[in-house]
């Protein structure tokens, strides 16, 4: 009976540090990837290959939720709000962690503040396309046509204040040239009435664009990038085509809520850099004109950081706000 009193606590004990360690692992149920935009741009289809990676190395689904609108502040509002506990992901972008919180009037949201980075993704040029109906096939004749018919000449964008927009308010300021911005509610309908030649010229992402560049569908002048794509080395930079210091990139990272555990931050770190190193992953992510920019959770802070203020700068000096 002695043995038994000294050895049922004991086991007790162990089932009860069993236990515990069980109650630690993670995840342990569905991961969902909140994308601030329309189904087929950029972000969704990196969410969606990065979903699928994640998935099969955590062992729990990763599900892609889109959540479009305001330019993705409605997304970035809630996840912000969201639990603390590596649950609730976002796949930030340039407009919503460097640059709507200076256009925007009432951003709910502190990009420096109320997320946790987790891991950077890609970088990107834009590709500046025109509608084949449009009598220019170089950067310099654009911006000679543009000058010539000041304020007529539109562009769309997937919303004020994403990297396609700000390439184009840059390009205007650098070029002087009268340019009007008609935002939409995503990359694909800018695209799509592009196509249609119910606008004139844009700013796309590559990912979405390049096929219809291929297809005939759209004719591309020049990357934003201050590189030539892998997939597409015949396309000159915007500087290599006549407008000299010309250089603006996209980008796509992870962030969770403030305050999440950084063991569970880590883990997702570690769990899409892997994913990045995917030889599947890359070559997609490649073929499809983006940079893979694998990192840690400081080196992503750290790149938010530096990306918010120099885009504060452009904001103020272009004096945009949007409501």
């Amino acid at each position: 009976m002695l043995k038994a009193r000294v050895i049922v606590p004991a086991l007790v004990a162990l089932m009860g540090t069993l236990g515990g360690a069980a109650a630690e692992v993670f995840p342990d149920k569905p991961i969902r990837l909140v994308v601030a935009s329309a189904a087929g741009g950029a972000s969704d289809i990196v969410s969606r290959l990065m979903a699928d990676k994640l998935t099969q190395s955590l062992g729990q689904p990763v599900v892609v939720e889109a959540k479009p609108g305001a330019n993705g502040n409605i997304a970035a509002e809630l996840v912000a709000k969201s639990p603390a506990d590596g649950y609730t992901l976002m796949m930030g972008t340039i407009g919503v962690l460097a640059i709507n919180p200076s256009m925007y009037k009432n951003v709910r949201f502190d990009p420096l503040r109320d997320y946790a980075p987790v891991a950077r993704l890609v970088s990107f040029s834009n590709m500046l396309v025109v509608t084949p109906s449009l009598p220019v096939k170089s950067v310099e004749e654009l911006i000679d046509y543009a000058k010539a018919n000041p304020g007529r000449l539109r562009y769309g964008s997937p919303g004020a204040g994403g990297s396609p927009h700000m390439a184009m308010v840059v390009f205007g300021q650098t070029t002087g040239t009268d340019l009007v911005h008609v935002p939409y509610k995503g990359a694909a309908p800018a695209l799509t009435d592009l196509m249609g030649g119910h606008i004139d010229f844009a700013f796309s992402d590559p990912l979405l664009t390049l096929p219809h560049v291929r297809a005939g569908k759209v004719r591309a002048l020049a990357v934003s990038g201050n590189a030539r794509l892998a997939s597409a080395p015949e396309i000159p930079t915007v500087a290599e085509a006549g407008v000299p210091g010309y250089a603006v990139s996209g980008w796509l990272g992870i962030v969770a809520p403030a305050g999440t555990p950084q063991d569970r931050i880590a883990k997702l770190n570690a769990a899409l850099n892997d994913a990045l190193a995917s030889p599947e992953v890359h070559a997609k992510l490649v073929e499809q004109g983006s940079a893979v920019v694998p990192g840690t959770p400081e080196e992503f802070g750290a790149f938010i950081r530096s990306e918010f203020f120099r885009w504060k700068k452009v904001v103020d000096e272009a004096k945009l706000v949007a409501d």
